[in-house]
């Protein structure tokens, strides 16, 4: 036990080490506004973001269905965390994004405060006709999302 802690410990420390060696490198030159466009740049893009969206959309499902309330309403909070992202970093994209939360992440939140399942997976299913409607109407039809067979994490889906 005495020697895993002297292991983090170290690992700890270089990870330090390595984080203020970076962050003292300038790889990010030229004036000001150049300097942000960069920084703009390597912002995610909206399918980045609808990576982990539907991965925690996805497990959310499991978590319910698991009957872990707990970690389905914490995944439900994380995809609109996410959402926000997406909102701030692709502003055209801001009103679609917003009106899927509350037309259909809301009902999701009412169904995990009720602990019921059949309605949890009633909004679910209504969610996933609004993703994959907003994603046509965006002009990406062909991105469907369908339920996987099983949960995105190495997560106990019970509570």
């Amino acid at each position: 036990m005495r020697i895993m802690r002297i292991l983090a410990v170290l690992a700890l420390a270089l990870v330090l080490i390595t984080a203020g060696a970076y962050a003292a490198s300038d790889w990010l030159k030229g004036s000001t506004e150049e300097k942000l466009k960069t920084l703009a740049e390597l912002q995610p893009g909206l399918g980045t973001v609808m990576i982990e969206y539907g991965a925690r959309y996805t497990n959310a499902y499991y978590a319910a269905k698991g009957g872990n309330w707990g970690l389905a309403a914490y995944q439900i909070k994380e995809a609109g965390e996410i959402q926000e992202v997406g909102e701030t970093t692709r502003p055209a994209r801001a009103q679609a994004l917003k009106a899927f939360e509350k037309s259909y992440l809301d009902p999701l939140n009412e169904a995990i405060k009720a602990k019921d399942f059949k309605k949890f997976d009633k909004a679910f299913k209504d969610g996933i006709q609004g993703c994959n409607g907003c994603h046509a109407s965006q002009g990406f039809p062909f991105i469907k999302y369908e339920l996987p067979k099983g949960p995105t994490f190495p997560l106990s889906m019970k509570p």
